[in-house]
């Protein structure tokens, strides 16, 4: 007989969240978003990061 993992019904579900959806504009975090993707060089950090498909 195949051992099957125990399932618990009053586990908590998993819900798929759209962060993109939560940043409202005028709301902090939106202002940090915007600021690491708009406004800081981050260029530095490049380097460190690059696999076999970047240049």
């Amino acid at each position: 007989m195949p051992r099957f993992k125990f399932y618990n019904y009053d586990q908590n579900a998993m819900m798929l969240i759209n962060y993109q959806d939560q940043l409202q504009p005028g709301i902090f975090e939106h202002a940090v978003h915007y600021l690491i993707e708009h406004k800081l060089d981050l260029s530095v950090f490049h380097p460190e990061y690059r696999n076999g498909t970047t240049e």
